[in-house]
């Protein structure tokens, strides 16, 4: 299997002297320090008790559970919101978007943040501010002061989406990698399409202020677990770990340098961006997420229109679709993986996982052709239904796909390999809010939704297809 020597051996990154080396040390642990754990070092997190680490990892679940589902969570509610603030319910729709964007910034600001000042201040201190911000949301009485604290929202409560992988790879053994960032990864499929159906289910036997209430109370919960069961993960055998109060503001977390730290960490953000199979492939998980998310911002508008006079319960309902669409793809990927590892394991290469995007993408592009006509000649709500799961199971699909192959590429930098796709993926959902009414309204649903089947198409194939014939050839180079 291809392994990229880990950056902090490499000079790709220029720092000085003796400050960068030492500190590059700090931050790496060799392979065999994490293979020959000391199981008489209770002080290390991959020794803590069953119990305890179950605690934090639940934890951590429930606030990655609300990262996205609490972002979209106004979905089911935007109607009652323009209503009383007499807006066009399109231009309610919008009060999502820029907390979208800022989701992907907000995890790329975290990585360096985690790094130099360990993993547990970085967790919990975002995540008081997200709880105040959605009681601002709550108490708003105008579109401009809510959709300002739902921005903020996206920017701070995007956190446990990165911060998830180190708390991981602190806290288990390699053997459990796999299973646990599985279990983890659960909660990007489903929080994105739950949250607006319970939004939905509680908005309609109150109103919207009551469901945001609802959601303060959820994230006022969410923050009382991380504060009881959360801890500093980071952990350096023969340094001793700082005090539980000490943990919570960062002192002694990591005991490295903090400038130098964070100028390291910004440094290797950059880098990796712009790598070729990353940049090229970020570009296909942007337009990937383009359509879906424009769908789970938008459906709401269409379902409480003519011709299907959708009511709040029912509009919240739909939502499941997506969940169900989701979940498959995910079950789609996870296959795949298996298959081609045991397929081709005796002379494995890296872009082999690469080829998992080719039936999610035929199925994104059936789906979003099913969606957009039955729509179009307002046809029978199961079509919408059916093209939804279809367009989930491309866009989970490739995900996973892309996800799989970024992380087995760059082992060691997982964080900041999934602080870009985090970028990359909220990218693409933040546009598509903007321009998608106005072009439906003016082309007509389904002359729509065939071009974004025709974009993500070539899209995915133009970005794909030169990673893979870049990176054989380099591999092959090297072969000879």
């Amino acid at each position: 299997m291809e392994k990229p020597t880990p950056v902090y051996y490499t000079s790709e990154i220029e720092t000085d002297g003796a400050t960068s080396s030492s500190l590059s040390q700090d931050m790496a642990l060799p392979d065999h320090e994490l293979k020959n754990v000391d199981p008489s070092d209770m002080k290390n997190p991959q020794n803590w008790s069953r119990t305890r680490k179950t605690l934090l990892f639940a934890s951590l679940m429930g606030s990655s559970l609300l990262a996205d589902g609490a972002m979209v969570w106004g979905g089911t509610l935007v109607t009652p919101q323009a209503m009383e603030w007499g807006i066009s319910i399109t231009h309610s729709a919008t009060s999502m978007n820029y907390g979208i964007l800022l989701q992907g910034f907000g995890g790329m600001l975290a990585v360096p943040l985690i790094e130099a000042y360990g993993r547990f201040p970085v967790w919990i201190w975002p995540q008081v501010i997200t709880m105040f911000m959605v009681l601002g949301a709550t108490l708003s009485h105008d579109w401009s002061t809510f959709t300002t604290f739902r921005s903020l929202q996206g920017l701070f409560g995007t956190i446990p989406q990165v911060i998830g992988l180190p708390i991981i790879h602190d806290m288990y053994s390699p053997e459990e990698w796999p299973r646990m960032i599985n279990i983890w990864g659960t909660t990007f499929m489903v929080g994105p399409f739950l949250g607006p159906a319970l939004a939905g289910y509680i908005g309609a036997g109150t109103n919207w202020r009551d469901s945001f209430g609802v959601l303060t109370a959820i994230y006022g919960l969410s923050t009382l677990t991380v504060l009881v069961f959360g801890a500093e993960t980071y952990y350096n055998p023969g340094k001793a770990p700082t005090s539980r109060a000490g943990s919570y503001f960062g002192v002694g977390n990591t005991k490295l340098p903090k400038g130098s730290t964070l100028w390291h960490w910004c440094e290797v953000m950059v880098l990796y961006v712009f790598k070729f199979p990353l940049l090229m492939t970020g570009i296909a998980i942007l337009v990937t997420f383009t359509w879906p998310i424009g769908i789970t911002t938008t459906i709401d508008s269409f379902l409480h229109s003519p011709p299907y006079n959708f009511d709040t319960i029912e509009a919240s309902s739909m939502r499941f679709a997506g969940v169900i669409g989701a979940l498959g793809g995910w079950v789609v990927g996870f296959i795949f993986n298996d298959w081609v590892y045991k397929r081709h394991h005796a002379n494995w290469w890296t872009e082999y996982r690469l080829h998992g995007v080719w039936f999610p993408l035929a199925s994104m592009v059936c789906g979003l052709l099913t969606y957009g006509l039955t729509m179009n000649f307002g046809k029978h709500w199961i079509g919408i239904a059916f093209g939804w799961i279809m367009v989930n199971i491309g866009m989970v699909g490739t995900v996973v796909a892309v996800t799989a192959y970024a992380l087995e590429k760059y082992p060691e930098q997982s964080t900041v390999v999934s602080a870009i796709l985090n970028m990359w993926r909220t990218c693409g959902g933040f546009a598509v809010g903007y321009f998608q009414p106005a072009w439906i309204a003016r082309n007509g649903l389904g002359l729509v939704f065939g071009i974004q089947a025709i974009v993500v198409s070539v899209s995915v194939v133009l970005c794909i297809v030169p990673v893979l014939i870049k990176e054989r050839r380099k591999s092959m180079l090297t072969a000879a």
